[in-house]
C-alpha cells in the first residue's frame, strides 16, 4: 500500500489509542516512549520520537506494514458518530482485503460486531449517538454480512484462530447471510428509524425484515426495479385500490 505520510501517522495512532482505550502511561510501559513526547507527536509536532519508535508504537497498537496485524484479535470501542473508527478505515484502505461482518440480534444500547478483515479479526463494541445513523455497513463496506443466532458479546477473543473457528462454525450452523451490493447500505436501519413511521420494528420481526431485504435483492437482480416492486406490494396489500395504473378515483 502507499506509505502513510508523516502527517497521517499521528492521526492513525491517535485513533487507535482511543479505540483501544489506552492511556499514554500504558503506552510508555509497553514501548518506552515518554508520555510528554508521545503527546507532542500526536498533536503534530514532528521529530519528537524516532521512526523506529513510531514503528514500535504502531505495532503495539496493532498495525504492521500498513495493515492490521493478523496474530491478535483487535478490540475496538467507539461511540457517537464513530469518528475514530472512520479514521482507521479511511487511512487503512489499501491493500484491498476481503471483509466479512458478523452481526447478531442482541438488543441494547451497545452492539458487538466482529469483522474479518483479510486475515485479521476485529471485535467492535459500538454505541451510536442519539442522532447518529447506525450504519456500520456503509463505513466498512463488507463483501459479506452474516447474522448469527447467538449474542456475540460473550464470544472469547483471546486467540484469533479460536475466534475464527467459533464464528465460522456458528455461520455454518445457523447463520443468515445478508446479500450486499444491490440495495443501499443502511436498509435495515432506515426501516427501524422511529420518527414518522406507521409501524414499529419489534425484535421478533427483525429476522423477517432481513429476509425481506434478501428477497428484494433477488427480485432486483432478476430485473425488477423499485417502482415495479412497490406496485406489486401495493397490489398485494391493497388489492389494487391505489396501484392500478389509469384507475379513475371517482369510480370507487
Amino acid at each position: 500500500m502507499p506509505a502513510l505520510s508523516n502527517e497521517q501517522l499521528p492521526i492513525l495512532a491517535g485513533a487507535l489509542l482511543r479505540l483501544r482505550g489506552l492511556t499514554l502511561a500504558a503506552v510508555f510501559d509497553a514501548t518506552g516512549i515518554r508520555a510528554a513526547n508521545l503527546s507532542a507527536w500526536l498533536k503534530g509536532k514532528p521529530q519528537v520520537i524516532s521512526a523506529a519508535r513510531v514503528t514500535a508504537l504502531l505495532y503495539h497498537l496493532g498495525v504492521q506494514g500498513g495493515q492490521v496485524r493478523s496474530d491478535m484479535v483487535h478490540s475496538w470501542t467507539d461511540q457517537g458518530d464513530w469518528a475514530h473508527l472512520r479514521t482507521v478505515f479511511n487511512l487503512l484502505q489499501e491493500p484491498v482485503a476481503p471483509r466479512c461482518l458478523f452481526l447478531d440480534e442482541h438488543p441494547g444500547m451497545s452492539h458487538t460486531r466482529f469483522l474479518q478483515w483479510g486475515e485479521a479479526w476485529v471485535r467492535l463494541s459500538l454505541t451510536p449517538g442519539p442522532t447518529a445513523q447506525d450504519d456500520l455497513a456503509a463505513m466498512v463496506r463488507p463483501d459479506r454480512m452474516i447474522v448469527l443466532p447467538v449474542a456475540l458479546e460473550g464470544i472469547p477473543t483471546q486467540d484469533p484462530r479460536e475466534l475464527a473457528s467459533v464464528l465460522l462454525s456458528l455461520a455454518e450452523q445457523g447463520g443468515q447471510e445478508i446479500p450486499s451490493g444491490e440495495l443501499a447500505h443502511g436498509f435495515m436501519q432506515h426501516l427501524g428509524a422511529p420518527p414518522g413511521q406507521g409501524f414499529s420494528l419489534t425484535e421478533g420481526d427483525s429476522l423477517g425484515w432481513r429476509i425481506l431485504e434478501a428477497t428484494l435483492r433477488k427480485a432486483m437482480r432478476a430485473g425488477m426495479n423499485p417502482a415495479m416492486l412497490a406496485f406489486k406490494i401495493d397490489l398485494l396489500v391493497l388489492g389494487g385500490a391505489n396501484a392500478a395504473p389509469g384507475r379513475n378515483e371517482d369510480s370507487a
